[in-house]
């Protein structure tokens, strides 16, 4: 009997050459994680600033033509709690909706931006799921600072405007800064990363 076939048939080397083996695996993937993390740090991943807004909105909208509104005011109240809409219409009727009514008016339809697109109003307001979306109270429902309401939101400002309710939300908000995997990069479970990152 050689040598060779006399360990081969040994338990105990045979346990620790599985155990060695996958000793070996587990440090060559770790390396590679390693590896991938850093030769990504340069540019897979960057800073992102998140905002939690502290303070509320009220909102009075004034309907212009059929199904068509603009804002014609917004004010900065104390607590997410209390922001409301107020809906003048051309029947003569008001409503008043609290936050969580105006959220259900909005779809996904409406925060697609259109700024600078020949379908922008030009002035005669939007319906509106999307007045709401692209005015102050749509930081409430998760609409980014970093965005710009299209012309035809507001009566008063016929361009694209970022508004002073909306600076005051934002300088009032709370901050957050994380690391995000950059959109387009993959890398070791990067698609795993984006859908739980992605914005």
């Amino acid at each position: 009997m050689t040598p060779f076939r006399h360990f081969s048939n040994n338990p105990k080397f045979t346990n620790r050459l599985r155990r060695g083996g996958l000793y070996v695996a587990v440090a060559a993937l770790l390396a590679t994680h390693t590896s991938c993390s850093n030769s990504g740090s340069g540019g897979d991943w960057e800073a992102v600033t998140t905002y939690e807004v502290t303070k509320g909105v009220k909102t009075t909208l004034e309907e212009v033509e059929p199904d068509k509104f603009e804002v014609v005011d917004e004010q900065l109240v104390e607590g997410k709690e209390a922001s409301s809409v107020v809906i003048k219409r051309l029947s003569g009727t008001v409503d008043t909706l609290s936050l969580s009514q105006a959220q259900t008016l909005v779809s996904n339809q409406d925060t697609v931006s259109t700024h600078g697109s020949t379908t922008n109003n030009h002035g005669h307001g939007y319906g509106l799921g999307r007045i709401l979306w692209w005015s102050a109270m749509g930081h409430m429902m998760g609409r980014s600072f970093n965005s710009v309401s299209p012309m035809g939101v507001y009566r008063n400002s016929p361009t694209g405007t970022y508004t002073g309710v909306s600076s005051q939300l934002r300088s009032t908000a709370l901050t957050r800064t994380e690391m995000r995997p950059i959109k387009g990069r993959s890398g070791f479970f990067g698609g795993s990363g984006r859908s739980r990152f992605g914005s």
